[in-house]
């Protein structure tokens, strides 16, 4: 869906971005991070050539972005930015409806598309169709901005740091939002973020860079298991990697079905769908050795055990 091959950015004589090549497959959510000025927000913006490169080639579709008129370009590309950059003075329904408008669709379409996305989004159409953003929350607000970046049905959306504005509990909610958003809708998105924890929850692959360069790229579990060099370890955690490894796994990769387990467990109950690392913190809160697994009805399908925890391949 997307390639850059031999990308480079000179702003005078700095190189911003230095010899890049990535391919993003269609259906990959492909993140983007590193310190600040490493140059992913750069390649981000020269993807819709909101910044032009100064070197090499990025295609989309196996099309140069250079023989598409930017405008055509942009309006076939989401885009979705940490200021939400909503128009103060529309509501709700008219800034979602923006580019839908500029690519020429009815009326009745362009409503309909608003709706669903509003809906998308859990924004009760009703409740927040005709506000306007100053009476919207960050988190209400930053929903917007992604039902706007979704409006017109792209193939590629590009997320810069969209939610490093929001506090703690509400970004959580809307990395998750995203998420399900993906598993219905499927796009192929690059998301550039410093946070090393929204990456590794997020990306099917991450891209770690450097003073405009790739260091390395890989999925979350295979970073974490090999990373290239220091820098890369470092931006990991450190020694917190295990329990940033432990945050990609689920319960129920290492539970004892009910009818197995060898001894009963007593203590609070984990649900199936929860990371090891969420065990590993009540185990340790509660001082137990084993957990009782539960299902989405509440009812007991295993038990997780520390041992199991602790003798884990990586």
């Amino acid at each position: 869906m997307i390639e850059l091959s031999n990308v480079s950015k000179l702003f005078d004589q700095t190189r911003a971005v230095d010899d890049i090549s990535l391919t993003v497959p269609t259906g990959e959510l492909c993140v983007l991070v590193g310190t600040s000025g490493c140059g992913k927000s750069t390649t981000l913006r020269m993807i819709n050539r909101l910044i032009t490169h100064s070197a090499g080639s990025i295609r989309i579709n196996g099309r140069d972005i250079e023989q598409i008129d930017p405008q055509q370009l942009r309006r076939g590309i989401g885009y979705a930015i940490q200021s939400t950059g909503l128009f103060p003075h529309w509501t709700v329904a008219r800034n979602i409806a923006v580019v839908p408008r500029l690519l020429g669709w009815p009326t009745a379409r362009v409503r309909q598309r608003v709706e669903e996305l509003l809906q998308l989004l859990e924004l009760a159409p009703a409740e927040f169709a005709d506000k306007y953003p100053r009476q919207l929350s960050g988190g209400q607000a930053q929903r917007v901005g992604v039902a706007r970046a979704l409006a017109g049905d792209p193939d590629i959306l590009l997320m810069d740091e969209p939610f490093g504005a929001l506090d703690p509990i509400t970004r959580e909610s809307l990395q998750n939002e995203l998420l399900r958003i993906q598993q219905q809708v499927r796009k192929t998105i690059v998301f550039v973020t410093h946070d090393m924890d929204e990456a590794l929850k997020l990306a099917n692959r991450i891209v770690v860079m450097d003073k405009g360069r790739i260091v390395q790229q890989d999925s979350p579990q295979a970073l974490l298991a090999k990373p290239a060099n220091a820098f890369v370890e470092n931006l990991l955690g450190g020694q917190e990697r295990g329990l940033k490894q432990a945050g990609l796994l689920r319960v129920d990769s290492l539970m004892q079905a009910l009818a197995t387990a060898a001894i009963p467990a007593a203590g609070p109950a984990l649900k199936v769908t929860d990371s090891l690392r969420q065990a590993l913190s009540l185990m340790l809160w509660h001082r137990r050795s084993s957990l009782p697994v539960v299902d989405a009805q509440g009812l007991q399908v295993g038990v997780l055990q520390l041992d199991a925890l602790m003798s884990r391949p990586q």
